[in-house]
């Protein structure tokens, strides 16, 4: 279960990976999206 005030949760996850796969987005732009840093967005986008 995750805690429902978490930024980082299985849906967030989800979206930052269909910006990066699908739509296209840089990391870097969708990390600044979500406050997260660019390296994490990556993993997101890979779906780790």
């Amino acid at each position: 279960m995750t805690d429902p005030n978490a930024l980082f949760t299985p849906r967030t996850r989800l979206r930052i990976a269909r910006l990066i796969v699908e739509d296209g987005y840089p990391a870097t732009m969708t990390a600044k999206m979500y406050m997260l840093s660019p390296i994490t967005a990556r993993k997101g986008g890979a779906g780790r």
